[in-house]
């Protein structure tokens, strides 16, 4: 587990003149789930790419555990992303698309092995392990999406509307899944959405967007109320 600080941050993509992001700062609590809730272009995938790495701030600092990684490479942050899209390699198996990314980071056999079966076992999935991406349904491949993200046990997990594809029932059952995950490794989390529901359903607190400014973070059980209280915001 690890914690996260944005200080200051701020994004402008090349070719715009109004920022992506205007500057603001947040702490994210160790094994905290945070949850960025706002319509589209209120910034919140671009500020999960920042933290990424995949974009570079225009101003501020991204602290992981006390380290600044504001100009680190992706692959030195420990940070794991989750996409609505579920990215599986089709010619593998689901046991080589859960363990590839451990075998590039050299870890033994026996430990890729471990990891692999203990976290499908957990989402009732360790009967498919040896079938591919195509043999799957729509849902099973979003469950293994997930569960790859969090086989790595990296230091922050952030996912990006994970369950727009999905039909709603599926999304409901999705929905338990990520928490049930993110509370069984306690994961640092940050995850986007522009659902309110599937916010207070997830987060420990909701941090509301709109047009690339923080307006505020509550703590689940009141973000409703700050939501209702921007009677401007057009959702």
């Amino acid at each position: 587990m690890s914690t996260v600080s944005l200080n200051g941050l701020s994004h402008t993509y090349e070719n715009t003149v109004s920022p992506s992001v205007h500057p603001f700062s947040l702490f994210i609590d160790d094994g905290e789930f945070l949850v960025l809730y706002g319509p589209t272009g209120s910034g919140k995938s671009t500020i999960l790419r920042m933290l990424h790495g995949l974009e570079r701030p225009k101003t501020g600092s991204i602290l992981i555990d006390g380290i600044d990684v504001t100009a680190a490479a992706v692959n030195d942050r420990d940070v794991t992303l989750a996409l609505e899209s579920y990215a599986l390699y089709p010619h593998m198996s689901v046991r080589d698309n859960l363990g590839f990314a451990l075998r590039v980071d050299g870890l033994p056999a026996k430990e890729i092995q471990a990891r692999v079966e203990s976290v499908t076992s957990k989402i009732g999935l360790i009967d498919i392990l040896d079938a591919k991406p195509g043999d799957l349904s729509q849902l099973q491949r979003q469950t293994i999406a997930l569960a790859r993200a969090v086989v790595r046990q990296p230091k922050v997990l952030i996912m990006d509307e994970p369950v727009v594809n999905l039909v709603p029932e599926d999304q409901a059952e999705t929905l338990k899944l990520v928490k049930d995950l993110q509370q069984e490794f306690k994961l640092t989390t940050l995850y986007a959405t522009a659902n309110l529901e599937d916010a207070k359903v997830l987060g420990d607190r909701i941090a509301y967007l709109e047009n690339g400014h923080l307006i505020g973070v509550e703590k689940t059980e009141v973000a409703e109320a700050l939501v209702a209280s921007s009677s401007d915001v057009d959702l």
